[in-house]
């Protein structure tokens, strides 16, 4: 981007990238390290996560033109979506995982590096606090509330949102989910 070019939002990128498709790269550069640490810690396997974040990019490119820009973020637009994959990911892990096995079929595995460096990526801070620990013994809403709020850095309105809820019932749930993950962290000490 030229220096005397503004920075463009989320939602400009995902609107631009119709006509532009390099402004949908800006918006991968900008988005994929956070939603593949949002999906990690929520399969905590690195080649899972990082094929719900290939397949979350696909599907934000391949509806790109039905995006409108409603004052939400963009950002919102993309853990949305990601939400859903994660969701389709685990309605669909247990039959896939017994049609696999049913068939003697080997699944590739990601090189031990590449699943090393993703690891360090998304929980290299985790692993020194505890906080991925605590993090697990939370429920999947808790969780949920929580990274939205304080990992995605959502405010309340784009929390409610992606939770389906009103934004009064999101700021119970992120405060909830915070005073768990408090006496979760408060225990391991």
């Amino acid at each position: 981007m030229p220096a005397d070019e503004p920075h463009r939002t989320d939602a400009e990128l995902i609107v631009a990238s119709v006509d532009d498709p390099h402004a949908f790269r800006e918006l991968y550069d900008r988005w994929a390290e956070p939603l593949l640490g949002y999906l990690y810690r929520r399969v905590v396997d690195a080649e899972v996560a990082a094929d719900l974040l290939a397949e979350t990019f696909a599907i934000a490119f391949e509806k790109r033109g039905r995006f409108r820009a409603t004052g939400a973020p963009g950002s919102a637009w993309l853990y949305g979506i990601a939400s859903r994959e994660l969701s389709r990911y685990f309605r669909r892990q247990r039959v896939q995982l017994s049609t696999v096995q049913r068939l003697g079929l080997a699944v590739p595995e990601l090189d031990g590096e590449s699943a090393r460096a993703m690891a360090r990526l998304v929980d290299r801070d985790d692993r020194e606090s505890g906080l991925g620990a605590a993090l697990t013994q939370m429920s999947p809403a808790e969780r949920e509330a929580v990274e939205l709020r304080v990992v995605g850095e959502l405010d309340y309105h784009e929390v409610a949102s992606r939770l389906d809820c009103s934004e009064s019932a999101a700021r119970v749930r992120v405060h909830r989910g915070l005073v768990r993950l408090r006496q979760l962290l408060g225990g391991q000490r």
